[in-house]
């Protein structure tokens, strides 16, 4: 295997003395091929920006491996040099190569990174061996623009082969996996493979859990990551969970009572909404949290799933609103106007919950707080009724495939009120095409709605004369001709 000329690494901070070593194997060793592609280099970067000085440099650190072959055999040693500045403080360019190659994957310049970082791998291998950690990073670039391009299976390859130098290289519980980890689950969500993007959330996890601890600050992070993965997917107990274990480790580095505790108690607090308001029409007897099945490898399943024997309490809802409040409060740095909203996210909280003597205080509390800040105009504010919760009816179940006619459009169109204590009332039908398909389905949405009623002067008051039109998608049956 060809080895590196001393001094020169894949690393950014050991190029020192690349150039010196360049210039002496040129005139004494390569002579002419070596002036000639370094031109050539040279010509690349002048006329195929950022790319082109990618491949520049490629050919800078990696020239010797790449001509090998037609280097003679030499004894003789090269001089000692003295320290010269790094390549990315001669050129005057701070990042690595490889910040730039990303800056071009993220403009889209897919096939130009691609052919770079193929080349750039190879000389890796060659240099070294195929396990380097110095492949990390540019395989999961590689992974990116695969991904970019919508080819997701190359880009799982990819990520996955990332993932397993790492672990290689710095350990089975390496942090440093966890940004492959992660783009592996997105690989297999496009994919469709939502129980496969479920393990690799978990297990970065876990992999995090053993590698900090369950009280260390490093740990929000990934707690966040894992809890929002399971709130996007309704499995919102374990959820739940995670923004408990996230409020804990505040509780422990003694910031329970700063801003930085503010995520993980709304993201509590919107898991004990979602347990009360799902965002869709529920069936009687059917759970919210169980749309992408938890892994059983996980110690986060079984420690999580028995939540979901446990009653909703809006109490601990109400608990988590009235702490964040406290919070924004004791920081004069806070915007009234946060405050203010903050309050009136705890009026809300009441009306869902059907406390109309707490809601209905609190909701003239806040338009008075509104009434001394400058920027806001209170009356426009509250000025039309706001919705809080509507459970989307499901779409018609389609017929079987061979009996689908193409997929149409329809609607139905409702007039109704909203009360002074945000309920729908007086509701009637006023068109639906098709006639009666999907009446009876949003009329039941409609009926489980709650609004933040409109507020003149200070004061809730009814909303008469409003207009909901739905529209969703449906496939006709198919008629089959009869026989003559």
């Amino acid at each position: 295997m060809t080895q590196l000329p001393t001094g020169i690494s894949m690393q950014s901070t050991t190029y020192s003395g690349a150039f010196s070593v360049l210039r002496k194997r040129a005139f004494s060793v390569l002579k002419k091929r070596a002036f000639s592609v370094l031109r050539k280099r040279a010509f690349s970067v002048l006329t195929h920006g950022t790319i082109g000085l990618l491949t520049g440099l490629l050919a800078l650190v990696y020239l010797p491996t790449l001509a090998a072959e037609e280097v003679p055999e030499t004894s003789e040693a090269l001089p000692e040099q003295p320290p010269i500045e790094t390549i990315e403080e001669a050129l005057d360019q701070p990042s690595s190569p490889l910040d730039a190659v990303a800056e071009s994957i993220a403009s889209t310049e897919y096939d130009d990174a691609e052919e770079f970082l193929i080349r750039f791998i190879r000389a890796i291998e060659n240099a070294h061996h195929r396990f380097h950690q110095d492949l990390a990073r540019p395989l999961t670039l590689l992974g990116d623009s695969h991904f970019g391009k919508g080819e997701f299976e190359a880009a799982l390859s990819h990520y996955q082969r990332a993932v397993h130098i790492n672990r290689v290289n710095k350990g089975l519980y390496a942090p440093e996996q966890i940004e492959a980890v992660y783009k592996e689950s997105e690989s297999l969500q496009a994919l469709g493979d939502h129980a496969g993007a479920n393990d690799r959330e978990e297990y970065a996890y876990e992999v995090l859990l053993k590698a900090y601890g369950a009280y260390s600050e490093a740990m929000l992070p990934g707690t966040f990551h894992l809890a929002e993965w399971y709130r996007g997917t309704y499995n919102i107990f374990p959820a739940r969970g995670l923004y408990q274990s996230a409020i804990r480790i505040f509780e422990a580095n003694g910031k329970e009572r700063t801003p930085s505790a503010i995520p993980a108690l709304k993201g509590l607090i919107e898991t004990y909404r979602l347990e009360r308001f799902p965002p869709f029409y529920l069936h009687d007897g059917e759970e919210v949290g169980a749309f992408v099945p938890l892994s059983r490898s996980s110690n986060r399943a079984s420690l999580y799933r028995h939540q979901q024997l446990s009653l909703n309490s809006s109490h601990k809802g109400e608990q988590a609103l009235q702490r964040m409040i406290g919070i924004y409060r004791d920081d004069p740095n806070t915007d009234p106007m946060i405050v203010a909203e903050a309050i009136l996210e705890l009026a809300d909280w009441h009306l869902l919950f059907e406390a109309f003597r707490k809601a209905h205080p609190l909701y003239e509390h806040v338009f008075s707080l509104m009434t001394e800040i400058e920027s806001v105009d209170e009356h426009a504010y509250f000025s039309e009724p706001k919705i809080l919760h509507f459970p989307l009816p499901t779409d018609p179940k389609p017929p079987p495939t061979s009996m689908r006619d193409e997929e149409r459009s329809g609607y139905v169109e409702i007039n109704y009120r909203v009360s002074v204590n945000g309920s729908i009332q007086d509701l009637k039908t006023t068109a639906s095409e098709p006639p009666g398909m999907m009446d009876f389905r949003v009329r039941r949405s409609m009926r489980a709605a709650r609004y933040r009623p409109r507020m003149v002067e200070g004061k809730a008051v009814a909303t008469e004369g409003l207009h909901y039109r739905h529209e969703f998608r449906y496939f006709p049956r198919r008629t089959l001709p009869t026989g003559g």
